[in-house]
């Protein structure tokens, strides 16, 4: 694999970040409370918005400040070229633009597409910049929903603007937010997006939708945090290296939301029979 040049590297990304922004502040700044678009207004350097250093993990991360990029990826990564095959489709993506929001992928399907289209470090920055900097513009990821919320709407604005995202972050939980989507109607889930307390969740699907909504949204939220901590999260110290990446995968694959749909089925069936009686 050709020696990762960092320097170019941050200079394409901030490019990158820049137009990012500024289609995020286009399709969702509707959303945003007022002093986070200020915040992004403001940005006179993008340059200082990206870091890339070594942290000892693969996972980028954001936060108001700043977007991090692993600079131990491209050691993994060189490590995973050199094994036979690595490579052989560089054309192979995971998705297509009809699928792309909704799919079944998991991270399996990203680790063969790493491996079969030969994913270098810099491209793999970009499948995890669009979602990363949904963060920094103050899209919440404190909870496990609301990652599964920012990552649907990553998708969203990656197919309506053919931007790259990898389309295998958080899988069980953007499909979980897709149904609740479908409940309760994109408007309140992009404004959910943006809105940092739990209180002032709950608050504001109770003003919009009713206790019972709020009681629901509570619940719900409460059950997939847990199941993702005890399934998932608890492990988070098994996750470093190559192996680690494959243990990731495993870990995550014996989460079950599975009673969190059933409570979405039955809120949405009283809600229907409720609009029914009315009629």
């Amino acid at each position: 694999m050709k020696e990762l040049n960092v320097e170019e590297v941050h200079n394409r990304l901030t490019e990158n970040i820049k137009n990012y922004i500024s289609l995020i502040i286009k399709e969702y700044g509707l959303y945003m409370p007022s002093y986070i678009l200020e915040r992004l207004k403001k940005i006179s350097d993008y340059s200082e918005i990206l870091k890339i250093y070594d942290y000892g993990e693969v996972n980028a991360y954001a936060n108001e400040k700043n977007i991090i990029m692993p600079l131990c990826a491209d050691r993994i990564l060189s490590m995973l070229s050199r094994i036979p095959g690595y490579g052989i489709n560089k054309k192979h993506k995971p998705y297509n633009n009809d699928n792309i929001v909704i799919n079944n992928n998991t991270f399996f399907t990203y680790i063969n597409h790493v491996f079969i289209s030969g994913t270098n470090t810099e491209n793999y920055y970009e499948d995890l910049l669009l979602h990363e900097t949904m963060h920094f513009c103050g899209s919440d990821g404190a909870s496990v929903l609301k990652e599964g919320i920012n990552e649907l709407l990553t998708r969203m604005l990656a197919q309506k603007y053919d931007l790259r995202t990898n389309s295998c972050g958080y899988p069980k939980e953007v499909q979980l937010s897709y149904k609740l989507m479908k409940i309760f109607g994109e408007n309140i889930i992009k404004t959910l997006a943006f809105i940092h307390n739990r209180e002032s969740e709950i608050q504001y699907i109770y003003n919009e939708l009713g206790e019972e909504a709020a009681d629901m949204y509570q619940l719900i939220s409460d059950l997939a945090e847990k199941e993702f901590y005890e399934k998932y999260y608890s492990h988070m110290s098994e996750f470093k290296g190559v192996v680690g990446i494959v243990k990731k995968a495993m870990f995550y694959k014996k989460i079950d939301y599975s009673q969190i749909y059933e409570i979405l089925e039955n809120f949405k069936l009283n809600r229907e029979n409720k609009s029914y009686k009315k009629i």
